[in-house]
């Protein structure tokens, strides 16, 4: 590719994702006149597929026709013709992936064209489709790094498969500045992902272990970060954490949800003062930790099933509580 054509990809990059005028008619004029390379035959597969206008759809599907091959084509023409059917729409693509054509890019052009078709309201159900990425039943073990082009993203769940590689994703994650909420589910974690809590707007993180039993604990990593001022809901279900006292500050948390992750200690939670949920079931906590009498904001405390040795909590203070749990686990 000529360096010229390189400055192309990134001026047809911007105009792509242009919210204010839907650039597609200018970029079709321009890939009618340079080399398309893997990221700008995405993009054309995207508007060829997801364009509202058949005019411009075909259009892209004539220079498909001259950029890429005939199975690509034919893919494209088959994914135009049911794109009104589909819901989740990473899995619903990558049944009608190319070698040719990054699944992200295509996200990408797709993600466009249906915002200039919607042109929703801010808060609307259509903007929230906009800013979300359901990738749970996406079969890849790697994530492209054209993920970040997405850079608009509030909320993503990850593949969920034993098989997906989430140390390499991290790297990618932590460029998306405005994500709010992760969900990693069913996915082998050796490490606590504390790259996440870089994020500035993360305020949910969300790990559950799904169907797959976890082969070793999951370990705090030295470096941190290993607190977040932003994050509102912790959630872990089922993955043990080894050196869990690393982790927080979390100051403005209002929901852990932390049931079965081998904790002997809840110190990570004590400067989360408007916390109003904590589940902390099935555990190895032998006592109680003191500052749960300050947590004013508690509306429900579940440590049952943990091996209490004594349960000396002053209560007075928590007005607010409303479901108490402190049936003890006897035996191992």
């Amino acid at each position: 590719m000529r360096i010229e054509d390189v400055n192309y990809t990134r001026q047809i990059t911007r105009l792509l994702c242009d919210r204010e005028v839907d650039n597609c008619p200018l970029i079709l004029d321009l890939l009618g006149s340079i080399s398309v390379d893997a990221q700008l035959l995405g993009y054309l597969f995207g508007i060829a597929v997801f364009h509202p206008d058949r005019h411009l759809s075909e259009r892209a599907i004539a220079l498909l026709e001259r950029h890429a091959s005939e199975q690509t084509v034919q893919k494209a023409k088959r994914l135009r013709e049911t794109s009104a059917y589909y819901y989740e729409e990473a899995e619903f693509l990558s049944r009608h992936k190319s070698d040719e054509a990054d699944l992200f890019h295509v996200l990408l052009a797709s993600k466009m064209c249906l915002w200039h078709r919607y042109r929703p309201d801010a808060g609307s159900n259509a903007e929230v489709a906009f800013r979300t990425l359901d990738l749970r039943r996406l079969p890849c073990a790697r994530l492209s790094p054209a993920l970040t082009e997405l850079h608009f993203l509030t909320f993503i769940a990850l593949p969920a498969h034993k098989d997906f590689d989430l140390p390499s994703a991290l790297p990618l994650l932590v460029q998306m500045p405005l994500l709010e909420t992760v969900i990693v589910e069913n996915v082998r974690i050796e490490q606590f992902p504390v790259e996440l809590f870089a994020l500035p707007r993360l305020t949910a993180l969300i790990l559950r272990k799904g169907a797959m039993r976890p082969r070793v604990p999951m370990r705090v990593p030295d470096g941190g970060p290993f607190g977040s001022s932003s994050l509102e809901r912790f959630i872990c279900e089922g993955y043990p954490i080894v050196g869990a006292e690393r982790l927080g500050p979390f100051p403005s948390l209002r929901e852990a949800t932390l049931p079965r992750c081998g904790l002997t200690t809840l110190d990570f939670l004590a400067h989360s003062q408007h916390i109003e949920h904590l589940n902390a079931r099935y555990n190895q906590l032998e006592q109680l930790p003191a500052f749960l009498a300050d947590l004013t904001a508690l509306r429900t405390l579940d440590v049952s099933q943990n091996p209490l040795r004594s349960i000396a909590l002053d209560l007075s203070r928590l007005e607010q509580l409303e479901i108490l749990d402190l049936n003890v686990r006897r035996g191992g």
